[in-house]
């Protein structure tokens, strides 16, 4: 995503600094999802290229910056603690999104076959889903409450597919042959794991998305 001039920035709300703030890491947070994708094809180049691209985008910062120094100026709808929690929030997408680049960079893994590569790719299909609608909620939220709840909760429906298939994949790789390079299976269960921790810290944020909706829906 290109700089944004910061003259541009002045001009923005607190409601359009976070909207832009979101779809900042969501980009970056597709740009990661489209990289496991290459590391599954077993197109190395483009997988490093992509998680370079999310540990070295910085963009966010100029954004988180301006913002922090408008909200307390603002007169809000949301209290300015919950504006800050909810940016914070955001920004810890970037944060898991960053780690789990600079991990799997660690080590090219090839993985085992055909079904549990396509088992790979249905639950980043998910987790693209997830990533979205977490967007178009966190942006949802100085219109429309009711919306942003509703989006919330079909991203915890489909938060609890992913976690059926997680099983599912755990199980697959711990029924393969003892031969296989230990160093390998390390690599791919943990490499599961870390993609539904970012999965769950979507849910959770979704959560908190729905309790603030319903705080100030009380309100309304």
């Amino acid at each position: 995503m290109k700089k944004v001039e910061d003259d541009d920035l002045k001009k923005l709300s607190i409601d359009e600094l976070t909207q832009l703030f979101m779809d900042n890491i969501n980009e970056q947070n597709l740009r990661l999802i489209e990289g496991i994708e290459f590391l599954v094809q077993e197109n190395f180049k483009k997988f490093e290229e992509n998680m370079h691209y999310v540990i070295d985008t910085n963009t966010e910062v100029q954004i988180k910056k301006k913002f922090e120094s408008k909200i307390f100026k603002s007169k809000l709808m949301f209290s300015k603690a919950d504006r800050l929690k909810l940016f914070n929030k955001i920004n810890d997408i970037k944060n898991i999104g960053e780690f789990l680049a600079n991990k799997m960079l660690l080590y090219k893994a090839v993985f085992p076959d055909d079904v549990f590569k396509a088992q790979i790719l249905s639950i980043l299909k998910s987790l693209r889903n997830i990533s979205n609608n977490l967007s178009v909620a966190v942006k949802s939220i100085g219109t429309d409450l009711s919306k942003a709840h509703d989006i919330c909760e079909d991203v915890k429906d489909e938060r609890r597919k992913m976690r059926n298939e997680e099983w599912q994949l755990l199980k697959r790789l711990y029924n393969y042959d003892m031969d296989y390079l230990s160093r390998t299976f390390i690599y791919l269960k943990e490499f599961i794991e870390d993609i539904m921790m970012l999965a769950d810290h979507i849910k959770n944020f979704s959560e908190n998305i729905q309790f603030l909706a319903i705080k100030y829906l009380i309100f309304d």
